[in-house]
């Protein structure tokens, strides 16, 4: 995991000397990017019309392709724990070749990229959904 703001590495490092309950991050076991030229944001496009970024989060594998992607307008924060579900279902799908169907979550079983693997799963799983 990397966070990317167009702040400058000094605004990082207050953030990061500033516990969480006070407005800062704390301890962080990732690292944080210096925008200040704004090339990333622009390369992702999450220019906002004012010159500053879009709340945004990539999931980007290993062949670096990005596999989700949410950008949310200025005020709307996003959901940190439907990212780790976005992880997870990555991680299940490159480990087990499964998708993950609607509602996934880690531990539940995936589903075969098939017609066959659909209408099997949802034979099993239609009064859940």
């Amino acid at each position: 995991m990397v966070g990317v703001s167009i702040d400058s590495q000094f605004t990082h490092n207050a953030w990061r000397n500033t516990e969480p309950k006070d407005g800062g991050l704390g301890k962080i076991d990732f690292p944080l990017v210096a925008d200040v030229n704004h090339s990333i944001m622009e390369s992702y496009g999450v220019v906002h019309p004012a010159g500053i970024a879009l709340r945004a989060s990539f999931l980007i594998d290993e062949e670096f392709v990005v596999r989700h992607q949410v950008v949310n307008d200025l005020p709307l924060g996003r959901d940190v724990d439907e990212m780790l579900r976005m992880v997870d279902a990555l991680d299940f799908h490159t480990t087990h070749g499964e998708v993950c169907p609607a509602g996934w979550t880690k531990g539940d079983e995936g589903m075969k990229d098939t017609p066959d693997g659909v209408a099997e799963y949802l034979a099993k799983n239609a009064d859940d959904l």
